[in-house]
């Protein structure tokens, strides 16, 4: 009749030890070989926020210039553009960081530019505020790093 050992909780820590090395030195690797962070990478998402902003400012300049004509829906349109280009604003937190200054212009010129089309301004008052707030997104994005 052939013994057998039963295994222990050796063999169990062991397995757990080898796992455990194993891993941290996976992460490790990994770390590693990562590439470095940039400030273009990580400015990436601001970018993007920038470029949303400012589409949908022409969607603005589209859809108000119907709302005068009298369509309602334009005129929500033109609303929900508004408000989205200051969400864009607000998500981009790395720019509210780097260009407080910049970013307060772009979100007073914005409340501007709402306050116009609450009021059913004329199309060139309403296009004049587009203007501000597009300057303003303008020259943010061309502080960014390419």
């Amino acid at each position: 009749m052939l013994y057998r050992r039963q295994s222990g909780p050796v063999n169990i820590w062991i397995t757990v030890g080898t796992a455990l090395v194993t891993l941290i030195l996976g992460f490790l690797g990994g770390r590693l070989t990562a590439p470095q962070a940039t400030l273009s990478t990580l400015l990436q998402p601001a970018a993007l926020h920038l470029r949303q902003a400012s589409g949908a400012l022409d969607i603005v300049s589209l859809e108000y210039a119907r709302a005068l004509q009298g369509n309602a829906q334009s005129m929500a349109a033109s609303r929900r553009a508004l408000k989205q280009v200051g969400e864009e604003l607000s998500a981009a937190e790395a720019l509210r960081q780097l260009y407080p200054e910049d970013v307060a212009r772009a979100t007073q010129a914005l409340a501007a530019a709402s306050q116009a089309t609450s009021q059913q301004a004329p199309q060139p008052v309403m296009e004049a505020r587009i203007s501000e707030v597009r300057a303003v997104l303008t020259s943010l994005s061309a502080r960014l790093p390419r």
